[in-house]
């Protein structure tokens, strides 16, 4: 399986997601958009994977391979093809969908617990609530044409289903290097920031050696769901 993975800036990688996919046999490419790297046709991807990043999906000006990212996630799903977006990625399928991006009512920065609706829960993943690593200041609205998955007390769209896509606007493939390496790019987003839904570095860290195994685990599921008729 051809899977395409798209990196918008360099130090929010894949995390768990490499490692899990090259052990399920995939053919693995990064495309890093922060270094200009061309986003390949629809035709040559079985699954793409669009990744996070600080910037606005609707800066387009400053991201002109935003506008192809979109017209991939459109054409993607029109094909049937399994798409994730993580984060950033999630934004830019509800923007594709003409969902409004607008800001979150709270800045989630740190580890949280996650709702999931009961459809999502009998799609396999077999839990209700997972502690998930949050790291935004924008939420998506939901799409017209999908189903809304998950929730949180600070947010009130967390996940969609749309097609063969999946939209998440947390992190569950967060490994340890991802995240120390969140905690060393971006610090702005908590470092002297207060908030009821901002953690501080060593809560973070704290609460990531207590949750990121279930939440890697949980992120296996969800992956595990999507290839399952592919």
């Amino acid at each position: 399986m051809e899977t395409y993975i798209f990196q918008h800036v360099e130090f929010e990688g894949p995390g768990i997601l490499y490692p899990l996919l090259k052990a399920r046999g995939h053919n693995i490419h990064i495309v890093k958009l922060f270094a200009g790297d061309p986003i390949p046709h629809e035709d040559d991807i079985d699954f793409a994977i669009m990744l996070g990043g600080p910037m606005s999906v609707l800066d387009e000006a400053n991201y002109p391979y935003f506008v192809r990212e979109k017209e991939l996630c459109k054409d993607m799903v029109q094909l049937g093809k399994p798409l994730l977006g993580i984060c950033l990625g999630a934004q830019m399928i509800a923007s594709a969908f003409r969902a409004a991006i607008l800001p979150s009512p709270e800045k989630e920065v740190g580890w949280f617990p996650v709702k999931w609706s009961d459809c999502c829960c009998n799609h396999g993943t077999g839990v209700e609530t997972i502690n998930a690593l949050h790291w935004h200041g924008q939420m998506f609205k939901i799409p017209k044409e999908a189903t809304k998955l998950a929730e949180s007390e600070g947010c009130e769209n967390q996940a969609f289903k749309l097609g063969s896509a999946i939209a998440l606007q947390f992190h569950l493939e967060a490994n340890q290097e991802s995240v120390e390496s969140l905690l060393k790019n971006a610090k702005e987003d908590y470092n002297g920031v207060s908030g009821k839904f901002i953690q501080n570095e060593k809560e973070i860290r704290d609460f990531t050696a207590q949750y990121m195994q279930d939440a890697n685990e949980f992120m296996k599921k969800i992956i595990d769901g999507m290839l399952k008729k592919h």
